[in-house]
């Protein structure tokens, strides 16, 4: 069984403990720093210490969520947050920051690093370049099928790369690819990518298309995961964990789901479990979810995994009111399969879309067919009522919440008596099949014996209780016990307990460093820190600043490359609506491209989310322009892009979410030659990274202009509310309207139907261009595609008088707004939300204490 470990979320100690002792294999947690769910309860260092303790007595694992990004002032601390974890022998931590995972290979190799989903390595080059960055296991992101995954799990099965395999099997879905939102931060300054995310895809929103609106709802909301009957493929995929979202989640959900899971993983290679699946059916129906989906794991379409009418919790569907006579309601049940219901069960009556919810507290009859209650509710005949709370379900996690150790481990011991009289106990057992010995010798002594002598029978039977301990004694050797000896039982029974304290104890430091280890490791880290922050050498002023422009078609190209610029960024993804097309196009438009600009550096910009199909395809590509001698560059968002294009200029784009100069250093490592900043990001910190990567080859590029892709999705708007699906042409886009914050997007649809998200207003730099070549930044960038041919010769040519126009009169914005579709904006560059987050959430916690 490939499918080895369960693993489980815990938003505090009491939720652990319930997880692990419901079946869980392993759980995942966060600190409460430097975690993706800033919000949720976190636990102490204190607290982790003790689940790491608890987990390992229990042959579970502890893995700590590091997750979110960090910026060049802060990512040593969190070097030394890893350090801390590691010495407390923490089975791994969950890392998306590329520049922490550059030191942590670094520093501390021996710290077990999985790549989070955030990072989206989904082709198999991203794949093998984690695992030479001493990457462990990589969670896959949910947009992958089963099929997709089983290819690359033979891959490295060929390869011999020993690659652990995760992927989400349950809970709640971004809409997002992960990694890839910038949503939350845009509307309301508060970050997913640090852990902030204030849930925008669960809002009402308006479609328009042409200025007409044509749908309405919660449009970017997606159903719940459920993958419990299905958990077989998943392992004959090569998948080893499973994972359940849910750190935010409570005790009764936690023990719903870990229990469902377990006997599902259990029972999977079973001919029949449908009884089974039936009854876990109906429990996971009555925890929190949006209604199920198999999600694109097990190949549902994007309208299946969207669940636009509602982002509620509405329960499982019984039946309608038919009479109301009093405070005396008949229901009858239209559901065959619905529970029984019971006396503190939460149901929900719901009308025009509306629910209204109470308890039950007076059942006067039930039968199969009807149930007769008595409430106050103002209510109506006809409306439907769910069972959204179960009482039973509710009261679950009290048989879980005792903290007990499970005998699991075999040992044994060998006993003898020793010159002293004193018996001597070898004993072992395995951890991971490897061996762990030890002598043992007690305290006390045999005395002769005056009656009743010692035999080997009465020592076994007390040397193999093992009691609320990790082992299980399964050999008791005795050699030449005399015949004359005699010992208190008393005493036998406490040099059990010793030895057995003394192998818990060794279970324990097994999966921590050596003292030495640890301290040398924390010594270095400190060493490293302290010239870190003796090198406060200022950020030297950029000499010539270089324009680049993204275009997406070849008319523009033509019209950029007329004028004095550097790169031209050429992203061919929206011209096409299908795979086909665009494959058979891309090289004569490539082609077309590199002729046209002849004298210019053109950067073939790769579609987000390359599939390791499109990738194989997109290589034939540029082997066979290579053959041509057409020189073309490449822009993608993986850190993988040199191990496909090993002879090309590669560059990183903003889906690389380059927050410090560590990040930088990986990408540097891997031969990049330029990586765009993250548009999360200030100037204040923009100025501080610049400053610390001045000496790196990969230099830093700044997107100035443009409107801001926050958000790619798998969603191609299929089902829509009232099933309509949305049909545009290939050159049109359609608005997302944020009523509430006055917000709109432009959604814009690339060849394999996968929505990008823009920011309706436009980012605009213009007035900053002194300020941005004080910091160092040489490189600025344009974002000119889904322009026109005027706009984008206007505003290159105005981003170039205003670089040789040094502390212009004029305010060269207005002359922007001018030629502009759009609102102008600062973006993130004046915003000091992702300096001041934590410090936001610590004054929060003080002001509800």
């Amino acid at each position: 069984m490939v499918l080895s470990e369960l693993l489980a979320p815990a938003g505090s100690y009491d939720i652990l403990v319930i997880a692990i002792n419901a079946g869980a294999n392993a759980v995942y947690i966060a600190g409460q720093r430097y975690g993706a769910r800033a919000f949720a309860h976190n636990f102490t260092s204190e607290e982790i210490e003790k689940a790491v303790t608890y987990a390992h007595l229990n042959g579970a694992s502890i893995h700590v969520t590091v997750n979110t990004l960090f910026n060049s002032n802060e990512i040593l601390d969190v070097l030394k947050y890893i350090q801390f974890l590691y010495r407390i022998g923490v089975d791994a931590v969950i890392v998306q920051d590329i520049g922490l995972i550059y030191l942590i290979n670094k520093f501390i190799p021996d710290m077990e690093v999985h790549a989070s989903t955030q990072m989206t390595l989904r082709d198999y080059e991203s794949l093998k370049w984690a695992y030479d960055e001493g990457i462990k296991r990589v969670i896959l992101p949910r947009e992958m099928s089963v099929d997709e995954i089983g290819q690359l799990s033979n891959k490295l099965k060929e390869d011999n790369l020993n690659l652990d395999l995760e992927v989400f099997g349950h809970g709640s879905l971004c809409y997002c690819i992960s990694g890839d939102c910038y949503m939350s931060s845009f509307i309301s300054g508060r970050s997913a990518n640090r852990g902030a995310c204030a849930q925008p895809c669960r809002s009402n929103y308006k479609l328009r298309y042409r200025n007409h609106s044509i749908n309405n709802g919660c449009l970017i909301s997606t159903h719940d995961l459920a993958t419990y009957k299905d958990v077989k493929k998943i392992s004959d995929a090569g998948v080893k964990s499973l994972k359940i979202e849910g750190r935010l989640k409570g005790d009764d959900y936690v023990t719903t789901v870990v229990n469902a899971y377990r006997q599902m993983i259990d029972h999977m290679n079973e001919d029949d479990n449908s009884e089974l699946q039936k009854k876990l059916e109906r429990e996971l129906d009555l925890t929190f979810n949006r209604y199920y989906t198999n999600g694109y794991i097990l190949n549902d379409t994007p309208g299946d995994v969207m669940g636009r009418e509602s982002s509620f919790h509405q329960g499982l569907y019984l039946g309608k009111i038919t009479s109301i006579e009093d405070d005396i309601v008949t229901i009858e049940f239209d559901n065959a399969d619905h529970p029984t219901l019971e006396t503190g069960d939460g149901i929900g009556f719901k009308h025009n879309n509306h629910i209204r919810g109470i308890y039950i507290d007076n059942i006067i009859k039930q039968d199969e067919k009807h149930i007769v209650i008595k409430t106050t509710r103002d209510i109506r005949v006809g409306s439907e009522v769910y069972i959204s709370y179960s009482k039973k379900l509710r009261d679950r996690p009290k048989q879980y919440r005792n903290e007990t150790i499970k005998p699991h481990i075999p040992i044994s011991f060998d006993v003898s008596v020793n010159k002293k009289n004193q018996m001597a106990v070898n004993t072992s057992f395995k951890i991971n099949n490897e061996v762990v010995s030890f002598g043992y010798k007690s305290r006390f002594e045999f005395e002769a014996a005056k009656n009743m002598p010692l035999d080997d029978e009465t020592i076994i039977k007390h040397l193999s209780k093992s009691g609320e301990t990790p082992f299980i004694v399964n050999n008791v050797r005795i050699t030449n016990l005399p015949d004359n000896l005699f010992m208190p039982i008393g005493k036998i029974n406490t040099i059990r307990r010793e030895i057995l304290d003394i192998a818990s104890e060794k279970l324990l430091n097994y999966y921590k460093p050596t003292d030495e280890n640890a301290e040398d490791i924390r010594v270095t880290i400190k060493n490293f820190i302290k010239k870190d922050k003796k090198n406060t050498t200022g950020a030297s002023k950029a000499k010539n600043m270089k324009v680049n422009v993204y275009v997406d078609n070849l008319e523009l190209l033509t019209i950029a490359n007329r004028n004095p610029i550097n790169r031209i960024y050429f992203d061919a993804s929206y011209i096409y609506d299908n795979p086909d097309d665009y494959f058979e196009n891309i090289e004569y438009l490539l082609t077309e491209a590199v002729h046209i600009a002849s004298d210019k550096e053109v950067v073939w910009v790769l579609p987000s989310f390359t599939s390791n199909d499109d990738l194989v395809k997109i290589k034939d590509v540029y082997q066979n322009l290579k053959n041509n001698n057409i020189n073309i560059s490449i822009m993608g968002d993986s850190p993988s892009l040199s191990y496909n294009f090993p002879d090309a200029n590669i560059y990183a784009s903003h889906n690389m979410n380059i927050w410090n100069n560590y990040a930088v250093k990986m990408l540097d490592k891997n031969n990049f030659k330029s990586a765009t900043i993250s548009s999360e990001i200030s100037h204040e910190e923009i100025k501080e990274l610049q400053r610390k990567s001045r000496n790196y080859n990969t230099k830093l590029e700044l997107i100035v202009q443009g409107n801001q892709e926050i958000m790619t999705s798998k969603d191609d708007f299929t089902k829509l509310n009232g099933g309509v699906d949305l049909e545009i042409k290939t050159d049109e886009y359609v608005v997302l309207e944020d009523k509430e914050h006055n917000m709109k997007f432009k959604i814009y649809f690339d060849y394999n139907h996968q929505s990008h998200f823009f920011n309706n207003d436009m980012l605009c730099l213009i007035d900053e261009i002194d300020q941005i070549r004080n910091m160092g930044i040489s490189d600025i960038t344009l974002d000119c595609r889904f322009t026109t041919p005027n706009y984008l010769s206007k505003v290159v040519s105005l981003y170039i008088q205003r670089i040789r126009d040094i502390n212009p009169e004029r305010k060269y914005s207005d002359s922007i707004k001018e030629i502009s579709y759009s609102n102008l904006n600062k973006g993130n560059f004046e915003n000091k939300r992702v300096l001041e987050d934590n410090k936001s959430r610590m004054k929060r916690k003080k002001a509800r204490a």
